[in-house]
């Protein structure tokens, strides 16, 4: 079993306010002979942790046990910390907000599933374990780019695209203006997903996902502003940065472009009087 007297060195990024919630949450867990391990994962479970990563903790619970524990976990999440909001995400599951403003992160899980975690919580850090049930965590896997997420993201753009003369139908520069901020980041998941492997990263890991030059090339794009001509010029330089860098990623990660897609989304838009970005 994990030394629960000690606090694990992954913890030492995070800031100050974070400790006793996480020395809390640890006693109130090893109390309820219904928990039989507690990891951390996230940023401390990769030992990235810096001082803007959340606490995150997933626990693992008796089958037997496990519908009465994920039923009151608001009465346990009372025990570990008062909360201004806490909100269910899966059973014995959520994220809330202390009233330090901590975020807190907890993922419940029956134990016979420990097993089948690890394509969710790919790296993590056990402080809390009755029955050696760290030794069934499966090894942590980065898997490379993913095909589907790829092809989806081209075509959802291209399909997207076929609403732009709605912009104009209605004279919705705001919505133009959202438009174009929607193709950008498509164009920043497209890159982010043909870097993988990479190791795991929560959503506020940000530009980390990027190389340099993905960074400088989305850096680069105009912002749209919401009127007329803002928004052409920066849905054509996002169009054009999007065709080009999706073409390429395409090619390398043997994705099939979308040709007929393409095709017709440019015939529609040419008989409505737009052009698409080559």
């Amino acid at each position: 079993m994990a030394d629960m007297t000690t606090r694990p060195p992954a913890l030492a990024g995070l800031p100050d306010r974070y400790l006793p919630l996480y020395d809390a949450a640890i006693a109130v867990f090893a109390a309820d002979e219904r928990v039989r391990a507690v990891w951390l994962h996230g940023a401390c479970g990769r030992g990235a942790a810096d001082a803007g990563s959340d606490l995150d903790l997933s626990v693992a619970v008796r089958d037997e046990d496990f519908d009465a524990f994920a039923a009151q976990w608001r009465d346990w999440l009372a025990a570990i910390t008062p909360t201004l909001v806490a909100r269910p995400i899966a059973p014995g599951s959520f994220y809330c907000l202390t009233t330090d403003c901590a975020r807190l992160d907890v993922i419940s899980t029956r134990v016979s599933a420990v097993p089948d975690t690890g394509h969710t919580l790919r790296r993590r850090v056990a402080v809390l374990d009755r029955d050696g049930l760290d030794a069934l965590v499966p090894a942590p896997a980065d898997p490379g780019p993913d095909p589907e997420r790829i092809a989806w993201i081209i075509e959802e753009v291209l399909r997207q695209q076929a609403n732009w003369p709605t912009v104009y139908v209605r004279r919705d520069w705001l919505l133009g203006q959202v438009g174009v901020q929607q193709v950008q980041l498509y164009l920043y998941e497209l890159c982010a997903e043909a870097n993988q492997p990479m190791p795991g990263m929560g959503p506020k890991q940000w530009s980390a996902k990027l190389t340099a030059a993905q960074r400088d090339l989305l850096a680069a794009l105009p912002q749209p502003t919401a009127d007329p001509d803002s928004v052409e010029r920066a849905r054509e330089a996002a169009m054009t940065v999007f065709l080009r860098e999706a073409r390429a990623i395409a090619t390398a990660t043997g994705v099939a472009w979308p040709t007929e897609l393409e095709d017709g989304v440019r015939a529609f838009l040419a008989a409505e009087g737009f052009v698409l970005s080559r």
